[in-house]
């Protein structure tokens, strides 16, 4: 790709955008992106393959996607539970705000990288039997979004690892407020101008990074953090 001048970036930001549009515009989005579910048409357009293992949601599963993606950009942790609710990952009768007490959601953000290998045990421990306790589950169209963040962070390691991960996601935020901000704001009934207010410190919290740094976040950075996380826990 390098040798026929093909930008490792634009490709990413390409798969980011389609991706992102497709589910929370047209509520479809493929779940498994790897080269062996695709080919080319005659035409130059490109065919996935599904084997079930495409996201098609109703309507009310589109908005709750859609609020679930703009709270979690603006930092609305409760937003975001309620969205979690309507994707079916919580009982419908949940109490929101005991959610965020059991989870310690309405706390400090706990950096992982700085909890010692007893500590982080012991957070995974409670965080996996609190959400035992409240009926969590995983739904089908969260899975395989998981499972999509997943391919898409394997594809920036490959072709991008000094990506900027924040200016991606604020390039990618303005890009859909840009084509579909007026509509999908009525559809949420917020102001248009709601959609562009992406919060970097929640998404930095996202994360787990709690300082206060203005260097890019890299996926080299993520990357870093992530082999600390792994060494400890396999000293467990």
């Amino acid at each position: 790709m390098i040798a026929a001048g093909i930008s490792g970036h634009d490709v990413v930001r390409t798969g980011m955008v389609g991706f992102t549009e497709g589910a929370m515009v047209q509520g479809i989005f493929h779940g498994d992106l790897h080269g062996g579910n695709l080919f080319v048409l005659e035409d130059g357009r490109i065919a996935l393959l599904d084997f079930g293992i495409t996201a098609r949601m109703t309507e009310k599963e589109r908005l709750a996607f859609l609020r679930m993606m703009i709270t979690g950009a603006t930092g609305d942790i409760r937003g975001q539970l309620a969205a979690f609710r309507d994707l079916g990952a919580l009982p419908d009768d949940v109490d929101l705000d005991w959610v965020m007490s059991e989870l310690r959601l309405d706390g400090d953000v706990i950096d992982p990288t700085q909890l010692s290998q007893d500590e982080m045990m012991a957070e995974l421990q409670r965080i996996t039997k609190a959400l035992l306790g409240m009926g969590a589950r995983l739904p089908k169209i969260l899975m395989l979004y998981v499972k999509n963040l997943v391919f898409l962070d394997g594809a920036i390691a490959t072709l991008a690892p000094d990506l900027d991960i924040m200016a991606e996601i604020m390039n990618l935020w303005m890009s859909m407020a840009g084509r579909h901000g007026e509509v999908l704001a009525a559809q949420l009934g917020i102001a248009a101008d709601d959609m562009i207010g992406v919060d970097e410190t929640s998404v930095r919290a996202a994360f787990g990074i709690t300082e206060q740094d203005a260097s890019p976040l890299t996926h080299e950075e993520l990357r870093r953090r992530r082999d600390l996380i792994r060494a400890r826990m396999r000293k467990r």
